[in-house]
């Protein structure tokens, strides 16, 4: 099978300008967290308000979200980029991203973040490992919506970055990439059958 035109495949996903999510977490003795983009509403029932979000499994909040079953996450406004930045950039394993920011917490124990436009406190009730990403599904088991103006868009975040800011993001992605695309096939080589496509003659399905 020929392979897609690449350029033209990222310049597609390019046109999808999505929010800008800080992911935290903590276990006992520990804290961390990241800049996250694949993070999405996955329930309309108001009743059962249910987050999915997807972590590289290489990274630090990963560890801790595995550990304590829970996650908050934070919108931040462009006047708060650098937040952003902070999670974005470097290690949890290196340094405590949290530290010199005002926290408290909510119902889990997650940080979260006094500084944002608005929060989320996330119980994990299911996980899947998909090599390169594991995605977790959450709960929202309280929230706040404390600041004014619209979400930090990637778009906005690119924007705004330094060149040197530009090389660390690729560095660290570039890096990722590497660690990541072994455990992505490697899974997809093993995958079970539950999660492989339904045959269109063997269900009952209605659209």
């Amino acid at each position: 099978m020929k392979d897609p035109d690449y350029d033209q495949t990222e310049s597609v996903f390019r046109r999808v300008n999505r929010v800008v999510w800080v992911v935290t977490a903590a276990d006992q003795s520990r804290r961390g967290g990241l800049v996250a983009t694949w993070v999405s509403q996955a329930s309309l029932d108001r009743r059962r308000p249910v987050v999915l979000a997807g972590i590289a499994p290489n990274h630090f909040t990963s560890e801790l979200i595995d550990t304590s079953g829970a996650f908050a996450l934070h919108l931040i406004s462009k006047d708060q980029i650098s937040h952003a930045w902070n999670f974005a950039i470097g290690s949890g394993r290196v340094r405590d991203k949290l530290a010199g920011l005002q926290t408290n917490t909510a119902t889990t124990g997650s940080p979260i973040l006094r500084d944002c436009l608005a929060w989320l406190d996330c119980r994990v009730f299911a996980r899947l490992n998909c090599g390169d990403r594991i995605f977790y599904w959450a709960d929202v088991v309280a929230s706040g919506d404390i600041g004014n103006g619209q979400p930090l868009t990637e778009q906005q975040l690119m924007a705004a970055a330094t060149d040197e800011q530009k090389r660390q993001l690729l560095a660290d992605r570039d890096a990722d990439i590497q660690l990541q695309r072994p455990l992505h096939e490697l899974w997809r080589s093993n995958l079970p059958d539950n999660l492989r496509p339904v045959s269109p003659f063997s269900d009952n399905r209605v659209d």
